[in-house]
């Protein structure tokens, strides 16, 4: 059976959140450069991003403006 997600957030609206806070790119930027340095490739997607980022906030969601947090696994990743 197919999950139905109630809850949508476009990969566009997930990345400008996710990175307006500084620190998170740093963050990034500190792993990047830490794992290029010892295995000599990075890689990471916005999916990877998105299930790993604790919590999706309810206002960044398509149709759905309630200050509330979801889980990531409780939200559909979706292009714009």
């Amino acid at each position: 059976m197919a999950t139905t997600f109630l809850n949508k957030v476009t990969t566009t609206d997930f990345l400008s959140w996710y990175f307006s806070d500084p620190s998170d790119a740093h963050a990034i930027g500190y792993e990047v450069i830490s794992t290029l340095k010892s295995n000599g490739v990075f890689t990471i997607s916005v999916r990877d991003l998105f299930d790993n980022c604790g919590y999706i906030p309810g206002h960044i969601c398509v149709d759905n403006k309630e200050e509330i947090e979801y889980e990531p696994s409780q939200v559909e990743l979706i292009k714009d």
